[in-house]
């Protein structure tokens, strides 16, 4: 016979009643290990930036690409959505914005999209999908 054979075929008991299945799972529900951690990316996610300066080559060739394109076209558009000024300088961040083209409107100085509506000195690029 075995030597572990006895601890194989032993019963076991408890004095506790069976705990349902639900209730187990709650014990080992996930817990943060690294405290703070998730603050720290939140911050960091939330991390401002100066306002980009475009050089004068790269805001003509924006323009020509705006106007480029057709009604209907698809179109990404990275932009930089001001937040806050600090001491006379924009900060905020890069967004991404995709969708149909619409118009531009030079004298407005707004591009449009099926589901935005964007300042154009704000774009930092922009091509088709």
């Amino acid at each position: 016979m075995n030597s572990y054979q006895d601890i194989i075929n032993a019963r076991r008991s408890s004095r506790y009643p069976k705990m349902a299945r639900a209730d187990r799972a709650k014990i080992f529900a996930p817990f943060s290990a690294l405290r703070g951690l998730d603050d720290s990316l939140a911050a960091w996610e939330l991390r401002l930036i100066p306002r980009p300066e475009l050089p004068t080559d790269r805001a003509e060739l924006l323009d020509r690409r705006l106007h480029s394109f057709r009604r209907g076209d698809p179109v990404t558009v990275t932009w930089f959505d001001a937040q806050k000024t600090e001491n006379g300088t924009e900060l905020g961040r890069y967004r991404v914005t995709s969708g149909e083209y619409i118009a531009s409107h030079p004298a407005s100085g707004i591009l449009l999209l099926t589901n935005a509506k964007i300042e154009t000195r704000n774009i930092v690029d922009v091509g088709s999908r």
